[in-house]
């Protein structure tokens, strides 16, 4: 599976690594393997052998959402399976007090 991240997913990428190397220097590495870990598994995964668990219906398509554990980041997913694509919606941090728009 080819991997594609969305301007968002860029973006917020971007925001979280600064924000954890301001307030908690070294925590930004530890974000930024996490994420390079699940990328890695995004693109080696069957079509059928999603990571994560599913989040629900976004404009006609499953969303999926895997837990980074140690940076306690949601990274949010969806798959194309006819074109090979996997396309990363967004980061979310999981302790916020609602879900990203998708």
């Amino acid at each position: 599976m080819r991997v594609k991240l969305t301007p968002r997913a860029l973006q917020r990428a971007r925001i979280i690594t600064a924000w954890l190397r301001k307030h908690r220097p070294g925590a930004e590495e530890v974000f930024e393997q996490e994420f390079e870990h699940v990328i890695d598994k995004l693109a080696l995964m069957s079509p059928l052998g999603a990571v994560g668990k599913a989040y629900g219906p976004s404009r006609g398509r499953t969303i999926w959402r895997v837990l980074l554990p140690n940076s306690q980041q949601h990274l949010y997913y969806s798959i194309d399976e006819a074109k090979g694509i996997v396309t990363v919606r967004t980061i979310w941090g999981a302790r916020r007090g609602h879900s990203p728009k998708l």
